[in-house]
């Protein structure tokens, strides 16, 4: 019997988690864990986990966009997603992205970044996002992103 998945914002004890999964997933390439706290003090309702049982699953961050000197919000990003490789195909990645595009309502474009070999991509493009740009070194070499955008209807 399939355990049941929830989403919800991280706490403050999940952060190793969270950490631990990144590392597995993205080995060198990771966030520190450093950043991760930060992210949590930042943008504490954007840093989302899905938890099956007690476990976290996944993860998912997404923060605001401060264009110009305005304080004025008009534009979010989703920095991250991780889901754990024993439950990927389960619908867990979607259900993260769906909540944090929640989480940034009223944003008129949600922006984020997808490797060209990430299958994420055609989820992505499943929930509206389409592709902006390629840069070939976005993250330093051998590291190419897609941009992908997100405009609010």
């Amino acid at each position: 019997m399939a355990q049941i998945i929830t989403i919800g914002v991280a706490k403050k004890e999940d952060l190793d988690a969270v950490f631990q999964l990144e590392q597995r997933l993205f080995g060198d390439h990771c966030y520190p864990d450093f950043f991760i706290r930060q992210a949590y003090d930042c943008w504490p309702a954007g840093l989302l986990v899905a938890r099956e049982q007690d476990n976290v699953i996944g993860y998912a961050l997404c923060a605001p966009q401060f264009n110009a000197m305005s304080l004025k919000v008009t534009e979010g990003w989703i920095l991250a997603l991780a889901v754990d490789t024993s439950v990927q195909g389960r619908g867990v990645g979607r259900k993260l992205i769906q909540e944090a595009m929640e989480v940034l309502t009223g944003c008129e474009k949600l922006w984020l970044t997808v490797h060209p070999d990430n299958y994420a991509k055609k989820l992505y493009q499943q929930l509206g996002f389409t592709d902006v740009e390629q840069e070939s070194e976005y993250f330093g070499v051998g590291q190419p992103r897609i941009k992908m955008v997100y405009v609010a209807k």
